[in-house]
């Protein structure tokens, strides 16, 4: 903590522009419509006054509303800032947001919001969901898909019951792209950054265009092409990672004959492709005392691979590889009758992913998994909605969604082919090494909901909220297990001999079957609101609110035996109170939230250690949490040239019962299979995190203007694992980001010098115990200090 508020006094005079997520604009004294401010912005920049704070819009109340009247804890990142600052996925949004986290896994990705996220398993809905015009996108790792000619992307805390669905229970991403209007335009940009250091290589061409039509109809286009060459190098192969190469198009047509008809038809594919699979480091090689080097670890020991964060090296093997290929169709029709307002949302989406991963974290083939999924959604909601306008204004809607959902995991084990050569029990395995287990599972859902809101303004000051949202959800579930020869490194696993099927399960690896299970949950989710306006510019609020998440069966199960599949909803009740003002004729922006969320029979991930070295995954409800903090930000405009914000969160996110826990290396090593964790904060939730920020513009002659921008994002120490595993501790950090743009007033052009983790510190963002290695790790971690020059250009 010294060394935080040091670097704080350090950079109270420098630093930078993104507050928290929440993008700081200005505009005239008289303020937008919510129509117009949703509408404005150029990705080249865009001329606006100094004079006073921008309003922003949100829709998460599915309404156009002012942020700082919905009363909620939310922060939203609007486009201009997403593209001056490359801000390409919603992992780099989770790393300038306080207590958020996003980043790639090994079984999923990891999402949390508040210190609450869905255990790496694919197994698990997300806890924090995801909407792309309205669009739910419930698996993890569509979170990798790439960030197109966005509107803006909203950061929703807290469970969304009401408006978002059963799953939104710690919070969503809602994503809102632009889209066609009736002017000629568009905009382009570029992007390259240098190939030496750890500046990775980048690149980024990217555009948009608007062409209108005739009166009625107009068109969008966009398309991005972007990826980098890398900045890890693997000192075996001397290949540079990740290796990214990330392609997307959209297409969206607009009818709009009239005020009383809008209807939108949007088409997009995209493809994210890392050639080097997951980027991890082998760390705590050698460990330390009482553990000795062993397994993997020894092995990379041996042979005098760099192990460690304190570098850009790694010495995997080659061949790994993670694809994520998705397509998406939607039709919004958005009908006025008289005053009010029937809007139809229909959509298909899926993606194809494919993950192969050497998890021995050696340049050998030891243990290798492949694990592709496939997915495919469709979804209808149709909502009705009263005026905006008037004392009492009403919202009420259905939901239908049906998905499915394939799964395989196939893993080959050429560790154990000694272990067969010297085991008289198994040398009838010996001619179909190296032996390979695969999982194949399927699950068809259906997902039926009703919900609806009331707002009633009891006079010109008050105003109470009620929300309902009734859900059922079913599920099928059908999972099989076989073992195999495998004839390739990643997959390609060949069914054994009947004589010979159930002969590997006595190494450890499973048991051969099959299994079929259905389930139904069902779940009523009620709200409550109140707001008041102390002044027209300053309100307080409280709510309550209960959030739901479905059941479901435990695909990385291995036992064959039903009963261990099934895991059963989790809940939450939800508390909030906060302040929203704007101050001093609104050139300061004061917000603060107090939380509290109390989540009953948690399902959470636990994570074993098999004796051939494969990871053992259960899903089990057997835990329960509360989360309470404060999040407060301020953003003030000291004068027309100079911004400053300040935003942060005060966490503690604890299990409240959690027996039965995965257990640590070191418990592992004494021969404990199991751990208490009740009591302890939950992963990925730091007491304390924020960002310090400021922007400075300035005139450069009648005709251009010079922006200096930094940011510096703060966190104290969190934990990085499911089993709290001392070693997997993220200690404390400081890093320090910045930007400094030299641009046309009037914004028709641009040019940005990007920098990003200045001060290069090291921040995991991933960790899994290496196999058979107790007491170390592969760790993958936030890329050092790099920059990039941008060009920009709007027409």
């Amino acid at each position: 903590m010294k060394s935080i508020r040091k670097s704080i006094l350090c950079l109270s005079t420098s630093v930078v522009a993104l507050s928290g997520g929440l993008v700081l604009q200005t505009t005239t004294a008289s303020a937008q419509s919510a129509s117009s401010s949703q509408a404005q912005g150029s990705a080249a920049g865009q001329e606006t006054n100094t004079e006073v704070l921008q309003e922003i819009v949100i829709t998460a109340q599915r309404r156009l509303e002012n942020l700082q009247t919905v009363p909620i804890s939310a922060a939203v990142i609007g486009r201009d800032a997403i593209v001056k600052s490359n801000i390409k996925s919603l992992t780099d949004v989770s790393q300038i947001s306080p207590s958020i986290h996003v980043a790639e896994g090994g079984r999923s990705s990891n999402i949390y919001v508040r210190g609450t996220g869905s255990a790496e398993s694919q197994s698990l809905d997300q806890s924090v969901a995801t909407f792309v015009d309205d669009i739910f996108h419930g698996r993890s790792r569509s979170s990798s898909a790439a960030f197109l000619d966005l509107e803006r992307v909203e950061i929703l805390r807290g469970p969304q019951s009401t408006f978002f669905g059963n799953n939104a229970i710690a919070g969503a991403f809602n994503i809102v792209t632009k889209k066609p209007d009736g002017e000629l335009g568009g905009w382009v940009r570029g992007l390259l950054s240098p190939t030496g250091g750890s500046n990775g290589g980048q690149y980024v061409a990217e555009g948009a265009i608007n062409i209108p039509i005739s009166d009625a109809f107009s068109f969008r286009g966009a398309g991005t092409f972007n990826g980098q060459r890398g900045w890890v190098v693997n000192t075996v192969t001397g290949a540079h990672q990740p290796d990214q190469q990330n392609y997307a198009l959209r297409g969206t047509i607009r009818y709009n004959p009239d005020s009383n008809l809008d209807v939108l038809l949007k088409g997009e594919i995209g493809k994210n492709l890392n050639k080097s699979g997951l980027v991890v480091q082998n760390t705590s090689c050698p460990p330390p005392a009482p553990f000795v080097a062993s397994g993997f670890c020894a092995v990379n020991l041996s042979m005098g691979l760099p192990t460690g964060l304190h570098n850009d090296q790694n010495a995997s093997s080659p061949g790994q590889e993670i694809k994520l290929d998705t397509h998406e169709a939607v039709l919004t029709i958005d009908r006025k009758i008289g005053e009010y307002s029937l809007v139809s949302t229909s959509g298909y989406s899926g993606y194809n992913f494919n993950f192969d991963l050497d998890t021995d974290a050696t340049p050998l083939q030891l243990l290798n998994v492949q694990a592709p999924e496939r997915y495919q959604q469709f979804s209808e909601e149709l909502r009705f909605s009263s005026p905006s306008e008037g004392r009492l204004q009403y919202l009420t809607g259905v939901y239908f969604q049906a998905d499915r959902l394939n799964l395989e995991q196939s893993v080959s084990f050429p560790v154990l082919t000694p272990v067969l050569a010297n085991t008289p029990a198994f040398t009838a395995l010996l001619p179909y090494a190296p032996i390979g287990q695969r999982v194949n599972a399927r699950q068809d859902e259906r997902v039926y909901s009703a919900f609806g809101s009331v707002t009633w303004a009891v006079d010109e000051k008050l105003k109470l909220s009620a929300g309902l949202r009734g859900s059922i959800v079913e599920k099928d579930f059908d999972w099989a297990l076989n073992f195999g020869t495998a004839t390739q490194d990643y997959g390609g696993i060949v069914p054994l001999p009947a004589t010979v099927m159930s002969l590997p399960s006595l190494l450890g690896l499973g048991t051969v079957g099959a299994v079929s299970l259905t389930r139904t949950d069902r779940a009523l989710m009620p709200s409550v609101r109140a707001q008041y306006q102390l002044d027209p510019r300053t309100m307080v609020y409280a709510s309550y609110s209960r959030g739901f998440k479905a059941g479901g069966f435990s695909a990385g199960d291995i036992t064959a035996v039903a009963g261990n599949f099934p895991f059963n909803p989790e809940h939450v009740n939800a508390y909030e109170a906060g302040l929203k003002s704007e101050l001093f004729d609104r050139s300061l922006l004061l917000n603060f939230a107090l939380f509290r969320n109390d989540f009953d029979a948690l399902q959470v991930s636990i994570t074993t250690a098999g004796s051939s070295g494969a990871f053992l995954n259960f899903i089990r409800n057997v835990a329960s949490s509360q989360a309470q903090g404060v999040e407060m930000e301020a953003q003030w405009l000291v004068n027309p040239l100079l911004r400053l914000s300040v935003s942060g969160s005060y966490l503690d996110s604890r299990y409240g019962r959690y027996p039965n826990a995965g257990p640590t290396s070191m418990q592992e090593l004494l021969g404990i299979p199991s751990q208490d964790l009740s009591g302890q904060r939950t992963p990925f939730a730091p007491e304390w995190s924020g960002t310090v920020s400021a922007t400075l513009t300035l005139p450069v002659g009648d005709r251009y203007r010079l922006t200096a921008e930094g940011i510096a994002i703060l966190s104290t120490d969190y934990q990085t694992y499911t089993t709290l595993d001392p070693l997997t501790l993220q200690p404390g950090y400081v890093r320090i980001d910045s930007r400094l743009t030299f641009e046309q007033v009037g914004g028709r052009w641009a040019i940005d010098l990007i920098g990003r983790n200045l001060n290069n510190a090291v921040v995991r963002t991933f960790s899994v115990v290496q196999p058979l290695s107790v007491g170390s790790l592969a760790q993958a971690k936030e890329q050092g200090a790099n920059i990039a020059i941008q060009g920009r250009l709007s027409f």
